[in-house]
């Protein structure tokens, strides 16, 4: 393997200037057949220290990436190609180059212009699957010259992602940083996002493979942007609107040529779940339009909600910008294996360019399916939400649940259906802004097991909450890069109380295919024959570490003591932690930091599930939910010392009977909850004693959890197995 180890050079050489040739882009992005066979797409040389040699593809001044962490606010982007290759593409030849040393802009990346020669000193790394080259610091790049502006390359959709939108390593991987063209594709989906200031759009070939167009860049942030890059063609400081100027795509779109950037956003074989190889155009002329279909817009649902006995009418804008409308039609279908053509059609009628239709009524937990197609004189066809996507809605007796905000139901993206729209729903608190606690303020509907948690935001009256308050909120929802969010506007506490048992997940190589259905909700990481949770991966930067089944490779990600933001939401209340630099800068502990380590394990670890940057995490509320820790734990504050409580659960397993033993004198008005790992309450008994004998006889064998209350609050959660 090719190395190039400038820390150690500079040691031998005791700071003597480097005197190592320059790497090959090509050198860098190479990876053989074998390995992308095999779904390894890893570089020979990440996480090496390397000199390198590009021409500048895109400005400097275009990438918008919001960063709380670098001065300025704006993280920049470029992309170079292979000197080699005299600016023209090829495969493996280019790479993107993340413009900060540190938390400080590199004034070379931020000035760069296109056909621009630089010289970088930087380490290779990999963010989501998608190769980057970091310098040094900002004296680590050089201008040394400049060519002609670099070309793109026409390549088919089908090189990078198939139908189902996963990556397709062996004929993609070359052309990850690459400049690229597509031909004669079709939007499918357009997707708003950050409270609709965002927008990226999906596009399938003839073929029917699928592909993301991301905005990284200027030319893709809509008018209700608002520029982060203070270096920006269009901030105000540079005589611009500070606002981006795209027009977002309707559904059925035709771009006869569609330019931009190769990123990786890793899923199938390689793990994640991201959204494939992915395209990022940087200039306006990179999107050409063909045939012009009618926009579909403003489509409202009344009501939002139904009950068994209500229809409902859905209405929308539907105008031709270049024709006129011949026909609107609505499909639906209560089949949830009902393919579009067997869907049920009604004419839509109007009001001038407002078309409306209706849906009867169908019985309670129906899912409804729906879209329009509208067909222009010109026999253009668009269709709403998308030409594979479908709008739906679950028939409800008492209105909306966290469930139907959460569930993405049919469609192939994972965005909540509601997003953009103000919503009511009812659920029990499992996290608190209060002082020992998680932080954050989660809620979770009672009855679900999926789908069941959302994370609510932006209300002063968050801070009065405590855990098992059951509330009623109304709010915006919102998706923060995949995350699901609702910004309150009004809370209401319906005083009564629910305490939340944690669904019991394996933390083992299933897990990222069912982190969507647990997202916002609150669940433990344990091990269903009853073995031990070890720490596999200590150290997996930013402040995470990875935790699974022990003598197992797999893991899910653990999030702790560290908060910057919307980048990293977690507990100053967990002492376990990755590393000190996390806990030095982006958070003041509460509790005593213990580095996690290969040697530590746990029964259980308790937390919620927690999604940024592609990956879910889990994230602690604070020790009580390391459950039987290797290592002794501190507990601090009013909601933690009862977490202390010494209760002992005997025989482990059990047949008939289990005893539960108390130690604490000073705790009186005790119960003990016996719940399945669905988290079904099973049976429940008053503790009067400090040994106290209770019957589960009528428990199957299996695992199951028993949490003890004292006064309405947790001082004790343990598994417990039954083998007869």
């Amino acid at each position: 393997m090719k190395k190039i180890l400038l820390s150690i050079v500079t040691i031998a050489l005791g700071g003597l200037a480097y005197a190592q040739t320059a790497v090959s882009l090509v050198d860098i992005n190479f990876v053989s057949p074998a390995n992308l066979t095999a779904c390894n797409d890893s570089s020979q040389y990440l996480g090496d220290t390397v000199i390198t040699r590009g021409i500048v593809v895109v400005p400097g001044n275009l990438s918008e990436v919001a960063s709380g962490s670098v001065t300025g606010g704006s993280r920049p982007f470029i992309f170079l190609v292979d000197t080699a290759a005299n600016g023209a593409p090829g495969p493996f030849k280019g790479i993107e180059v993340m413009g900060a040393a540190g938390n400080t802009p590199v004034a070379a990346i931020e000035s760069a212009q296109a056909g621009d020669i630089l010289e970088i000193t930087g380490i290779v790394g990999s963010f989501d699957g998608s190769l980057q080259l970091t310098p040094l610091s900002s004296a680590s790049v050089t201008l040394i010259g400049a060519t002609s502006v670099p070309s793109y390359t026409t390549i088919p959709v089908g090189d990078l992602n198939d139908a189902n939108r996963v990556n397709i390593l062996t004929t993609g991987e070359q052309w990850e940083g690459a400049f690229v063209e597509f031909q004669n594709v079709t939007v499918t989906a357009v997707n708003f996002f950050s409270g609709g200031s965002r927008v990226s759009f999906d596009i399938v070939d003839v073929n029917g493979n699928q592909l993301n167009v991301s905005d990284r860049f200027l030319s893709q942030r809509t008018a209700s942007h608002t520029v982060v890059n203070p270096n920006s063609p269009n901030s105000v400081a540079n005589g611009g609107t500070g606002t981006g100027t795209f027009v977002a795509p309707v559904v059925g779109t035709v771009y006869s040529s569609l330019k931009g950037l190769v990123r990786h956003s890793a899923n199938g074989c390689t793990g994640g779940t991201g959204r494939g190889y992915e395209l990022n155009p940087f200039d306006s002329t990179h999107y050409t339009k063909g045939a012009s279909p009618a926009a579909i817009t403003n489509v409202i649902r009344t009501p939002q909600v139904p009950n068994a006995t209500q229809s409902v009418t859905i209405t929308a804008d539907i105008v031709d910008n270049d024709g006129t409308v011949t026909s609107a039609t609505l499909f639906y279908s209560a089949d949830p294996l009902a393919t579009r053509p067997t869907f049920t059609s009604v004419n839509m009628t109007n009001v001038g360019s407002n078309y409306s239709a209706t849906i009867p009524a169908f019985p309670l937990d129906t899912m409804v399916r729906y879209f329009i197609e509208a067909i222009d004189d010109s026999a253009n066809v668009s269709t709403f939400p998308g030409i594979t996507n479908d709008a739906f809605y679950t028939v409800r007796a008492n209105g909306l649940t966290i469930v139907d905000v959460q569930n993405p139901g049919p469609n192939s993206n994972t965005d909540s259906p509601y997003s953009g729209q103000t919503v009511t729903f009812t659920g029990a608190v499992t996290a608190t802004l209060n002082q020992y606690d998680l932080g954050y303020v989660y809620i979770q509907d009672t009855a679900a097991t999926e789908y069941a948690g959302i994370y609510v935001t932006g209300n002063a009256s968050l801070a009065g909450l405590s855990r098992g308050d059951v509330v009623t909120i109304t709010g915006d929802v919102a998706e923060n890069f995949g995350f699901t969010t609702v910004t309150a506007t009004t809370i209401v506490n319906n005083n009564r109380t629910f305490s939340i048992v944690p669904v019991s997940v394996t933390p083992d190589a299933n897990f990222a295919a069912m982190g969507e259905m647990y997202e916002a909700m609150l669940i433990s990481l344990d091990d269903p024959n009853n073995g031990k949770i070890d720490v596999i991966e200590p150290n997996l930067n930013f402040g995470e570490y990875g935790v699974g089944l022990s003598g197992s490779t797999d893991f899910v990600r653990v999030l702790s003591g560290r908060v910057n933001g919307t980048s990293a939401q977690s507990s100053l209340n967990v002492s376990l932690i990755s590393d000190t630099f996390y806990i030095n800068n982006e958070g003041v502990m509460n509790v005593p930091g213990i580095l996690a380590d290969t040697t530590q394990d746990m029964d259980a670890l308790v937390g919620i599930l927690w999604y940024s940057f592609g990956n879910f995490k889990l994230t602690p509320r604070n020790n009580g939910d390391i459950i039987n820790f290797s290592e002794p734990l501190v507990y601090v504050g009013l909601t933690e010392k009862n977490a202390a409580v010494e209760m002992k659960y005997y025989p482990n397993p059990a047949q008939n009977y289990v005893t539960i033993e108390n130690n604490s004198a000073d705790l009186n008005n005790m119960e003990a909850f016996f719940f399945n790992l669905n988290g079904q309450l099973l049976k429940s008994t008053t503790l009067t004693n400090d040994r106290n004998v209770v019957n589960v006889s009528d428990f199957n064998n299996g695992i199951y959890i028993i949490r003890v209350m004292n006064n309405n609050e947790v001082v004790s959660t343990s598994k417990l197995v039954i083998s007869k």
